[in-house]
């Protein structure tokens, strides 16, 4: 499923991206104020502490918590290390070390950090310090990868090299050429920036959601709608240095209704959120996530596909589609266990694995399916790269049968509510929610709540009702509250 629409709603105190093919809801980035990521930031750090019972590193890189740097990330790659080396081979205490962050912090854990940096463009990532040519394997014609070898080889430094991006399949060799000088430039002002700089501190940050979207989406995307007049310039300014065959597909969004409303991403959301997903045929899936695994039941459900046996795969087909999209739309990760009805026949159980793996394949975190355990359970991985949605939006796990979404979740989306109703008038207003909800207006969404009475030009009072359940809220005029 390629991504041809990028739809980007910026409201009080959230940015939201979603990524979307025919229609259909594919990814969702979010990003909160107050909690911005920083994968993929470099940074000038400084090691606090060497552990050489762990063979790892604490560098703290100015986010207020430790950095951790294992001996693999710390090992340049052109150091032959192996059995025998040592963290204290590469890094001290009190030493200047210049990392990218390769993990955001997550609950109690800082930033997973190595010294090995790629630098990401459109077609392709420069890799200093990493000589050689790597072709992605999504890029399949022999041709084409011979082609694109001999072309990027060429246009690396000495002692530099590229992976070479699956968006570069079929990329003119000048445009190759210019990316790979913007990239080494990149690289060289960093340098120069490190020379200067006193640890820790920033060198070098990621894009936002948003463009990060479309420099790792680009060549397929056909429209891309913004409802936010900031956020709207700075994808066309993108665009134009960047990605200039997409300047056309860029649009302000038209309407009252709000930009997820208008295409059906808030309902999608919705739907991310609940375990039960049903399945084409008649079919479906319980996802269960808890802290340790993800868990994936299959069931047949009202699905007819004729014999016992041949209704079971079929079913099961479907759901190895189904389980791929729910897997990366929801960012699963770590182990995934999937209960497939059980099949019997010759060869359906290599099908279905073989289908599974075919689904998973364009997943850009490389899911790898290990197979059918001696349980009947297939088993798969899936590199963690930020939150899952359930651990954004919801609730931490709990006892619950089903994941709620946290205050804060509710009080933006009551905001991006306000400025919906709001516009257009003159009456300061009323927010009434739970009190856990008014907490957070009062609390991690104070600011959004200042932004939104900003953009609207009037007072929004937040006033907490006991009655009211814990996703509800309503916006009435101040004289009518």
């Amino acid at each position: 499923m390629t991504v041809d629409s990028v739809l980007i709603s910026r409201g009080p105190g959230e940015t939201r991206v979603a990524l979307l093919s025919d229609g259909r809801l594919k990814e969702l980035l979010v990003y909160r104020e107050g909690a911005p990521g920083v994968a993929g930031n470099i940074y000038l750090g400084r090691v606090e502490a060497v552990n050489k019972g762990i063979e790892a590193a604490f560098v703290d890189i100015g986010l207020g918590r430790s950095g951790f740097l294992a001996l693999p990330e710390a090992r340049p790659a052109s150091a032959e290390g192996g059995p025998g080396d040592h963290i204290a081979d590469y890094v001290n205490e009190g030493d200047a070390v210049l990392v990218q962050v390769l993990r955001d912090p997550a609950g109690d854990k800082g930033a997973k950090l190595t010294t090995q940096v790629n630098l990401a463009g459109v077609n392709l990532v420069f890799r200093p310090g990493h000589p050689g040519v790597s072709i992605s394997r999504r890029i399949e014609d022999e041709g084409e990868r011979g082609r694109l070898t001999a072309v990027v080889e060429a246009l690396a430094p000495e002692g530099d090299g590229f992976i070479v991006r699956t968006a570069a399949s079929g990329a003119a060799e000048d445009a190759l050429e210019t990316e790979a000088r913007a990239l080494a430039r990149r690289w060289k002002d960093i340098r120069l920036r490190r020379a200067n700089a006193k640890a820790p501190s920033a060198l070098s940050e990621e894009p936002g959601p948003a463009l990060r979207a479309l420099r790792d989406h680009g060549p397929g995307i056909e429209r891309i709608v913004a409802d936010d007049s900031e956020a709207l310039n700075e994808v066309r300014e993108y665009c134009a240095a960047e990605l200039p065959a997409l300047a056309a597909a860029v649009e302000a969004h038209q309407g009252k209704q709000a930009l997820f409303e208008a295409f059906g991403v808030e309902e999608q959301i919705d739907d991310a959120l609940s375990p039960a997903v049903a399945l084409p045929g008649g079919g479906s899936l319980i996802i269960s996530q808890t802290p340790a695994l993800c868990a994936i039941d299959v069931n047949t459900g009202g699905a007819d596909g004729g014999s016992k046996e041949q209704t079971a795969l079929s079913v099961d087909l479907e759901a190895t589609a189904e389980a791929a999209r729910q897997i990366r739309l929801r960012n699963i990760s770590g182990l995934i266990v999937v209960d497939f009805v059980p099949v019997r026949g010759p060869g359906h159980k290599a099908e279905v694995l073989a289908a599974l793996r075919a689904a998973v394949a364009a997943d850009s975190l490389s899911p790898h399916v290990v197979g059918y355990t001696a349980m009947g359970l297939v088993e798969m991985t899936r590199r963690r790269h930020g939150p899952s949605l359930r651990e954004i939006l919801c609730l931490p796990f709990g006892d619950r049968a089903g994941p709620s979404k946290s205050p804060l979740t509710v009080a933006l989306a009551a905001l991006r509510g306000v400025l919906g109703e709001g516009q257009g008038t003159s009456v300061p207003l009323t927010l009434r929610a739970s009190p856990a909800v008014i907490g957070a207006l009062r609390g991690p969404a104070k600011a959004a709540l200042k932004e939104a009475e900003r953009r609207l030009g009037l007072a929004i009072t937040a006033v907490a009702d006991q009655t009211f359940a814990a996703e509800r809220w309503e916006i009435v005029p101040a004289k009518d509250a």
